[in-house]
């Protein structure tokens, strides 16, 4: 049989109609409700559609766009969650999120198009929003260079016209301590010219009226080191007098500061208030590393001369180098066990985190939580004698022997933080992909926390723990088309048809009808290994079908895009693919097409698998005809 291919473009479908959509949505959601399902989508901020009158080249999941039409079509489709990215600050030249330069919001996620309305005041004139996209290079991908011109543009106007607002002045005043080393630390990077406050205090980096000013302030024996240790002698008499110069100096940047975060504040309140009325809540994303600030103010907290990074796994054959400090463990728990002076501030975080999203959070590389990997800085390979898990390959003082000690962090800052703001330990996603260790292994069965399973690194679904979060790939995988198409070449060659045939025969397994005869498994096996359509149908089938309660969907799969969003390891072309103004019917074309998932037809073959069909004659019924309509063509 001659295998068809994923990328054919048959006529356009229909979507369905509203007394249609009715009951696709209620047999959806009675269909997850039998299987004891929850089902989020993965979409980073920047990645959400705008429509045409207010694409200006960026998403947010703050906009009118989301809220309006994004939200009501994912509630359609039994969505209940939304996972987004670290919301961090964003350094001034990385697109990645998950290296922020702090912990104060990433501007980026601030709606524009309200600003230019009566919402705000109309503080952005329409005339300068209209400009913005009017120009806006890139309408399907995010072009930064453009974004953060157009952002210093529109956040400057909007600034100007309410710097002196009541809601500014009040909003300073109850919130400048929490932004002010932030606050800070960007206007000083203005001054130096860079963002890196490693390279800070050398002559070269400041200009003649800035020199003069901090000699005249602080004295030349030290003003080439002042505002690169600024924060760890905020106490001493030129910090003081640095800060109080910057803050008047410097005014307008530090103010300007302080309103953006005003802004996204005043958003991130109204989703939480939206979630509770869309039943729709927003999940965060915490990384690993510690921001630039938090190093900057905290550096005699953090182990000299060592880093955290990765050992060889799945996405290095040689580990990653990521270059984040770690904190010094005794700094973490005093010997008493009570919280350090870093324990204080990791909690403070974390409570910030959780206080942030009601539905809860994902925490990056969770293992840097329980036993992290550390390399010597000063070299330039990692080996065995200057790297490795530093509580359990290292010895020495910071050496730990039981699973209690290994799980402190979790136990004494991250769960607390969650119960603070209501949340159980369900809704703390541990992403454990990569390299783990057994202590990282009982520290999560202990607490019966939940980790992932991905069926793009052959986790079978059937395996899946009941407490873990399903998925077919996130944002460091390859998208489910271009998994497929490789996977399909491996059945030409001799070295990797094996696992060819291996998966392609436990799918079929795992998502099967519980009463089909041998002669139909036969016949659907060689279904999935002829057909790309059929095994992606299969693909989100399993995750169905599979034990884990909550599954969860990278936006690039679910419309069927066939594209990869990043790339582990490289800095070009990453982050910037977004869903298009016409993402509802991209759904709906991509679905009928073979590219994206059915959704009422995935969880009717999840029934069936499990045998939860027989008594539901008329939910199966509904499922199908729903299906159906997903397929047809106009």
């Amino acid at each position: 049989m001659k295998i068809q291919k994923i990328d054919n473009n048959p006529a356009f479908t229909r979507k369905p109609n509203q007394k249609e959509m009715q009951v696709y949505t209620s047999s959806v959601n009675e269909g997850l409700k039998l299987l004891g399902k929850q089902v989020d989508v993965i979409l980073h901020n920047a990645s959400a559609p705008s429509v045409k009158a207010e694409n200006i080249g960026i998403g947010s999941l703050f906009s009118r766009t989301t809220i309006t039409k994004l939200l009501p079509f994912l509630k359609n489709h039994g969505i209940t969650g939304i996972q987004q990215e670290p919301n961090g600050l964003r350094k001034v030249m990385d697109n990645s999120p998950y290296a922020p330069e702090s912990n104060a919001k990433n501007i980026f996620m601030i709606p524009l198009e309200k600003l230019a309305s009566e919402e705000y005041g109309n503080i952005l004139s329409k005339k300068t929003f209209n400009a913005i996209v009017k120009n806006n290079p890139s309408k399907d991908e995010v072009d930064y260079p453009y974004i953060r011109r157009m952002y210093e543009v529109a956040l400057r106007e909007a600034y100007g016209n309410a710097k002196n607002s009541k809601e500014f002045l009040e909003f300073k005043a109850a919130k400048e301590s929490d932004y002010e080393e932030s606050a800070i630390y960007r206007v000083l990077s203005k001054i130096h010219g860079n963002d890196n406050f490693a390279i800070w205090g050398n002559a070269a980096s400041y200009n003649d009226n800035e020199l003069k000013t901090i000699s005249k302030t602080t004295g030349m024996d030290s003003w080439d080191k002042l505002d690169k240790n600024l924060f760890s002698n905020k106490d001493s008499a030129k910090s003081k007098a640095r800060i109080a110069e910057i803050k008047d100096k410097y005014k307008d940047d530090y103010d300007y500061f302080l309103f953006q975060q005003m802004l996204i504040e005043k958003e991130n309140e109204k989703s939480n208030k939206l979630a509770k009325e869309t039943g729709i809540k927003i999940i965060g994303d915490s990384p690993v590393a510690p921001t630039d600030v938090e190093t900057w103010v905290n550096k005699d907290l953090f182990l000299k001369g060592m880093a955290i990074g990765c050992p060889p796994d799945y996405f290095s054959k040689t580990g990653q180098r990521w270059g984040f400090k770690y904190y010094d463990p005794e700094k973490i728990f005093n010997k008493d066990g009570s919280l350090g002076e870093a324990g204080e501030i990791l909690k403070k975080k974390y409570e910030e985190y959780f206080a942030s999203f009601p539905g809860g959070i994902r925490i990056d590389h969770i293992i840097g939580l329980i036993d992290p990997f550390i390399y010597t800085t000063a070299s330039k390979e990692m080996t065995s004698s200057n790297s490795g898990r530093i509580y359990s390959v290292f010895s020495g003082k910071y050496k730990k022997q039981s699973d209690d000690e290994y799980a402190a962090l979790l136990t004494k800052i991250i769960i607390p933080a969650a119960e603070k703001y209501g949340l159980k330990k369900s809704s703390i996603i541990c992403e454990d992909l990569g390299d783990r260790n057994l202590p990282t292994e009982r520290v999560m069965k202990k607490l019966g926390l939940s980790g992932i399973s991905v069926t793009q690194f052959d986790h079978r679904g059937a395996k899946a723990p009941e407490k873990n979060v399903i998925m077919i790939g996130s944002h460091d995988n390859s998208s489910f088309i271009e998994f497929i198409n490789d996977l399909f070449n491996f059945k030409n060659d001799g070295n990797k048809k094996s696992r060819f045939l291996k998966k392609t025969k436990l799918l079929a397994e795992d998502t099967a009808p519980k009463d089909i005869t041998l002669e139909e498994k036969k016949q659907y096996i060689n279904e999935l290994r002829t057909d790309k359509k059929k095994f992606l149908s299969a693909g989100f089938a399993e995750l169905f079908a599979s034990p884990a309660k909550r599954i969860q969907i990278f936006f690039t799969d679910f419309w069927g895009l066939g594209k990869t969003y990043n790339r582990p390891g490289t800095t070009h072309g990453n982050w910037s693919l977004r869903l298009g103004e016409d993402f509802e019917n991209d759904y709906y074309r991509a679905a009928s097409e073979g590219k994206a998932p059915n959704f009422p037809a995935a969880i009717a073959q999840a029934l069936r698998h499990r045998g939860l069909d027989k008594g539901n004659e008329a939910l199966m019924n509904d499922l199908d005809n729903s299906a159906k309509i997903i397929n047809e063509r106009v």
